[in-house]
């Protein structure tokens, strides 16, 4: 039995965010320094993705599984790119940034307050030629009890 759910929201990264950031939540934008802002820029982005794919899960009433996951990742072509190169890459492999984990890690700090218990996950990074992108949920593995003998 197979469960697919897509959530309609492109995939970003992780970004690691310090104490020291919280910094350039208190000064004024227009006092900011160009690298300040750009920092601030990207936790806002950030924040508002977790917030809009936890949002998107409820609405599609999607729970992280803790095994038989496989997660991919459409990701737009940069608008940048001949139109030729679009169309040549759609449904290609992404092999490129961002990193296959720090989708993995964004994704389920937004879903999740510990991660601790996700064991098996399958990840995967895909070209689209669209304006946005997508995240494709396939949950179709046979549990495993930790009381099976694997051996």
């Amino acid at each position: 039995m197979s469960k697919k759910v897509i959530l309609n929201i492109t995939g970003q990264t992780h970004v690691r965010a310090t104490v020291n950031d919280r910094i350039f939540f208190q000064i004024p934008r227009d006092k900011l320094r160009p690298q300040g802002l750009k920092r601030l820029l990207r936790l806002e982005r950030y924040n508002k993705y977790k917030i809009d794919l936890l949002a998107e899960a409820k609405r599609k009433r999607y729970i992280p599984s803790e095994q038989g996951s496989h997660i991919t990742f459409y990701m737009p072509v940069p608008k940048s790119w001949k139109k030729y190169k679009k169309e040549q890459m759609h449904l290609q492999l992404h092999q490129s940034t961002p990193d296959w984990d720090n989708l993995a890690k964004a994704f389920f700090d937004a879903l999740l307050v510990e991660d601790k218990k996700i064991a098996d996950v399958r990840i995967t990074k895909r070209w689209v030629n669209q304006e946005s992108g997508w995240i494709e949920i396939v949950t179709d593995l046979p549990k495993i009890r930790s009381s099976d003998n694997l051996m």
